[in-house]
């Protein structure tokens, strides 16, 4: 494959044909999981629970993602928060954490004074027996524990200086975005600021195979989570909606299987993605009969080397905005109203 970034053994054209593999008991009790739960309720973890499963491949996937995102932006934050997280006393907030905490225990390291809170549907620093030897330095002025964000976030009103929430958007159901951004805006503090980072689900650039793939995903995402999940292209427009003000908002780009190390980088990650929805995505694919292994692995071969041909990249969007005061917002009238800053 173009750029050496991965050692992935070409199937031959007969291996690319063969069809004759049936589901594994596995695959179906997978598939049979999401068809009975195609509705996220309140108080409903399987959605979650099955996308992003409880194992150490996930758990280093959700690792080797936030160093891939520090890289390509050079920054683990883009909020004016430098100042506010070096006082005391204060307080910041990651809402799906994950398992290995990344982000919180990376930025923890860099604000010392200020104390940092997580939560995840799967408990964090959970070890498995294989990794029994792993130890995890976790920063003092760090808080995490296991939570549904279903049931709500967890926190008293007005908790948090700054509230972050990344890579979430096949978490929230359509009829549970508009109830996240209260969510957001009732643990944060007045002139508090809350940060939103998002990947496009469709690429730019991309071939007839990979795009087909990405279309569905797309699909998937439509039948399970509505219309109206959570997108990147709608951060701004939402947090406007939510009552959010100086909203600032950019996008980076980043290589799938070209560009060097970010390209690998990014290989990897969507290489265990397409992976596990395997028996989910195939059925959005228009394949005949049961879910094979050969033949989907074959077609995520042939759409990552497309990926090179046609120099294919996603964006990924970040954007975040302050939470008014109470006192500001009812001493200000709407002529001299601040209007909210996008750099799309």
């Amino acid at each position: 494959m173009g750029n050496q970034v991965s050692t992935r053994k070409k199937k031959t054209s007969s291996e690319k044909k063969s069809k004759t593999s049936s589901v594994s008991s596995a695959a179906r009790t997978f598939t049979d999981s999401f068809n009975n739960g195609s509705t996220v309720s309140s108080n409903q973890p399987k959605f979650t629970a099955e996308v992003f499963p409880s194992t150490t491949l996930e758990a280093n996937r959700q690792q080797g993602e936030h160093y891939l995102l520090k890289h390509v932006f050079q920054t683990s934050y883009f909020a004016p928060i430098d100042d506010l997280l070096s006082k005391p006393d204060t307080a910041c907030l990651d809402i799906g954490c994950g398992t290995h905490a990344s982000w919180l225990i990376d930025i923890a390291n860099d604000f010392p004074s200020c104390t940092f809170h997580g939560f995840d549907i799967i408990q964090p620093f959970a070890l498995s027996e294989d990794d029994a030897d792993i130890t995890f330095h976790i920063p003092s002025n760090c808080r995490v524990e296991k939570h549904d964000l279903f049931d709500g976030f967890g926190y008293p009103d007005s908790t948090f200086d700054y509230t972050h929430q990344r890579t979430m958007h096949l978490i929230y159901h359509s009829d549970k975005v508009s109830w996240m951004f209260r969510e957001l805006m009732r643990v944060t503090k007045e002139n508090g600021w809350i940060e939103l980072v998002e990947p496009d689900v469709m690429p730019k650039r991309a071939g007839p195979i990979f795009g087909k793939m990405m279309v569905g995903i797309r699909s998937f995402l439509k039948d399970k989570l509505g219309n109206s999940y959570l997108q990147a292209n709608s951060l701004c427009k939402r947090m406007e909606d939510a009552g959010i003000v100086d909203i600032k908002s950019d996008y980076g780009s980043v290589p799938v299987c070209w560009g060097g190390y970010i390209g690998k980088l990014v290989y990897e990650d969507m290489l265990l993605m397409f992976q596990h929805l395997g028996p989910i995505l195939y059925e959005y694919l228009d394949f005949e009969g049961e879910f094979n292994k050969e033949v989907y692995d074959a077609l995520i071969d042939s759409a990552f080397d497309e990926c090179v041909e046609f120099q294919t990249f996603f964006n990924v969007r970040w954007a975040y905005g302050r939470k008014p005061s109470t006192t500001t917002t009812n001493n200000t009238t709407a002529d001299n109203a601040a209007a909210p800053t996008h750099v799309q």
